[in-house]
């Protein structure tokens, strides 16, 4: 069995407490700026200044403080008189005032549209026609002396129907042929025949 002669273990001990001495004098030194207030003076700020020419308010960029005792609680009448009398005194429209628009320029005036090279004139195509129906005709599901009902198919969604009546809230049978059905588009007061599907 080896014999400890306790030199590594007196090495360790007196770097640790070089080590504990030093942290403790930086945290009391710490505690000593916070308590008097003897920290890094800080520049006062510098007062905004204005911009004739883009009506734009410019100053210096926020600074970060450290600690509670860097803010100055004391009111500055000068640097308050020179806020409340800052003018905006820009040459476009106030962003301040709802009522104000902006100048008109003599490039931003709107020109006359040409002319339709097709058409020849402009403004002559008039209203868009109404879409189609887009109802299908699969059949009849009529019993012989009853009323003549039929098959519409709107969608994923089937429909029996008559004459006069209304399909899904917008169509209505006009009449019904062998051929064919002829249906009021409600919406667009627009009637087209849908022919019989035969697949």
């Amino acid at each position: 069995m080896a014999m400890r002669l306790g030199t590594e273990d007196k090495k360790k001990r007196i770097i640790a407490m070089v080590a504990v001495s030093l942290a403790l004098t930086l945290i009391a030194h710490l505690v000593w700026q916070l308590a008097t207030g003897s920290g890094p003076e800080t520049p006062p700020p510098a007062a905004p200044t204005v911009s004739s020419h883009a009506g734009l308010v410019s100053g210096t960029a926020a600074r970060q403080v450290n600690s509670a005792a860097a803010l100055d609680p004391t009111l500055h009448p000068e640097r308050m008189a020179l806020a409340e009398n800052t003018r905006y005194t820009g040459t476009s429209r106030n962003i301040f005032s709802k009522d104000s628009l902006p100048p008109v320029q003599a490039s931003a005036a709107i020109e006359k549209p040409l002319a339709n090279v097709r058409s020849g004139a402009a403004g002559a195509a008039g209203p868009a026609p109404p879409p189609p129906i887009d109802l299908k005709f699969y059949g009849f599901a009529t019993r012989q002396g009853a009323r003549k009902l039929i098959f519409l198919m709107h969608g994923d969604d089937l429909f029996i129907a008559g004459e006069g009546d209304i399909v899904d809230g917008r169509y209505k049978v006009v009449s019904i042929s062998d051929t064919g059905v002829v249906i009021d588009d409600l919406s667009y007061n627009n009637q087209q025949t849908i022919p019989l599907e035969t697949n």
